[in-house]
């Protein structure tokens, strides 16, 4: 035995140390982003505070009581002024969530991305840009010659809301970047307070980084809505896209206001009004979006029994990008796992082993297929609905068994045997099949909500509060961190 485990070091060795990164750690914040973030944090202090009599009047008219009564009868006893500070207190302990493909073969956006890959190597966050330069250098054995500059018609929302709305410098050459410049830009976040079980978008991956919030909370901007989105329908910057839907685009008029981690009342009206969408000659109205906000919300009471979340409203996150460049393991609280695409392959030991490898909790979410789903039309998009309130928590990772949860007793051998089924017999699976498969994992297994400021105080040791109990989870003191080399010899 003895033998076999110094084997198991020596072959585990090289892949702990990680491969040499290609290109240097860049700076947490660089000169760029920390200027960015004080020019457009003075930007938003004068917003946030024009904008509160503004929110406090709309928490104080009857249209919004009808619903928020409806929605959240505890929370309606609050007044307009308690009621901005509690939600002020949820924001700031919402998850914010960065969803990612855990392999590069399983992105579903076109480009590139960071991958358990790319973290392994470099043991940070690295942006898509950054992805990009590591990209054309792993598969460029020379010098490859400069594409040519960007032309004045190029289509990429996501570089022109980068420079035009958060105020990046655009790159010398806007096809190739170095990595210095690359450095400069952001990661795409976002803000969960719809208290998703994915934290994040499916489509933009097969797992989700949940930040901590006291790390990332002076690198954050934030904008009302997806900042592609109102590229290519307000800007119509996305030549040939011709939008399913319209947006109430002048709520966020130009010149366009970010808020930060202090100061955003200012975007929490815009999120609503812009969300107002026009459907047979007329526009959807902000109640109704502030209905289906705040019920979804820490005010709309237990997880779970939230109301059903359309495709649709899955997409109106705040989107709080981080202007740095996250470390590994610190910058991050927990990961989370899409169920249904990893769990009982390859790709979900890959993520069991990044978990592992910097000592986070893992959880696993069932997001019902949504990562699948092909809405034929913008209606089919705003009438699919999904709950998106189911978590459970992987046994078998060092991070989730440091936490101060009461696991079963025969916890991990469940889990084991249920991943050798469905590794066994996934290929063929209907989604009877996984929805009884998910069933046997969340009844066998310690299940989650999201933390919230009223739950566990915003604590960013805590990954979550145990569903039926209400008991935060959270990480017990001594807690390393990151998995020893012996821990992940036996692991492996």
């Amino acid at each position: 035995r003895g033998a076999a485990t110094r084997l198991l070091l020596l072959l585990a060795a090289p892949w702990l140390a990680g491969a040499a990164p290609k290109f240097p750690l860049p700076p947490l914040r660089t000169p760029v982003q920390l200027a960015t973030s004080a020019r457009r944090g003075a930007e938003a202090k004068v917003a946030s505070e024009a904008a509160t009599p503004h929110v406090l009047a709309f928490f104080a008219s009857e249209g919004f009581a009808e619903v928020f009564r409806d929605c959240c009868p505890e929370a309606a006893k609050l007044s307009p002024r308690a009621l901005l500070e509690s939600l002020r207190a949820e924001v700031r302990a919402a998850e914010y969530a960065h969803a990612f493909p855990v392999a590069t073969h399983a992105a579903h956006a076109g480009g590139h991305h960071f991958n358990v890959k790319l973290g392994e190597e470099y043991k940070f966050l690295l942006n898509s840009y950054q992805a990009a330069v590591d990209y054309d250098a792993t598969n460029h054995s020379g010098p490859s010659p400069a594409p040519p500059p960007r032309p004045k018609n190029f289509t990429d929302p996501g570089p022109l809301a980068e420079e035009q709305i958060f105020g990046l410098p655009p790159f010398a050459n806007e096809s190739k970047p170095t990595w210095a410049e690359a450095s400069d830009r952001m990661n795409y976040v976002a803000q969960n307070m719809r208290r998703l079980n994915f934290g994040s978008v499916p489509m933009f991956g097969d797992a989700t980084f949940i930040f901590d919030n006291d790390y990332i909370k002076d690198m954050i901007l934030t904008a009302p809505l997806d900042t592609g989105l109102w590229e290519m329908v307000c800007n119509h910057s996305y030549v040939g896209f011709t939008p399913p839907y319209k947006f109430n685009c002048p709520a966020w008029p130009r010149p366009q206001t970010l808020g930060t981690w202090d100061h955003f009342d200012h975007t929490i009206l815009t999120n609503l009004d812009v969300w107002r969408l026009k459907l047979n000659g007329s526009r959807t109205s902000i109640y109704e979006e502030a209905r289906k906000f705040f019920e979804r919300s820490p005010f709309g009471g237990d997880y779970s029994t939230l109301p059903n979340v359309t495709s649709f409203d899955v997409a109106k996150y705040w989107e709080t990008n981080i202007a740095g460049n996250v470390r590994f393991p610190e910058g991050v609280r927990f990961l989370i796992g899409s169920f249904v695409p990893l769990f009982g392959t390859q790709d979900g030991r890959t993520l069991q082993t990044f978990a592992q490898t910097f000592g986070w909790p893992l959880v696993w979410a069932f997001t019902e297929f949504m990562e699948v789903q092909n809405p034929s039309s913008a209606s089919a998009a705003l009438n699919q609905s999904y709950v998106l309130n189911e978590r459970a928590v992987d046994p078998t990772m060092e991070g989730s068994v440091a936490l101060n949860a009461t696991f079963p007793a025969d916890a991990k051998a469940s889990f084991n045997a249920l991943w050798a089924s469905v590794e066994e017999h996934r290929v063929n699976a209907t989604n009877g099949q996984w929805i009884e498969w998910w069933k046997t994992l969340s009844g066998s297994q310690v299940r989650v909500a999201p933390s919230t400021a009223s739950s566990c105080g915003g604590s960013q040791l805590c990954i979550g509060s145990e569903l039926k109990s209400g008991t935060c989870i959270c990480k017990m003191k001594g807690h390393a961190g990151q998995a020893s080399a012996a821990t992940m010899a036996i692991v492996v």
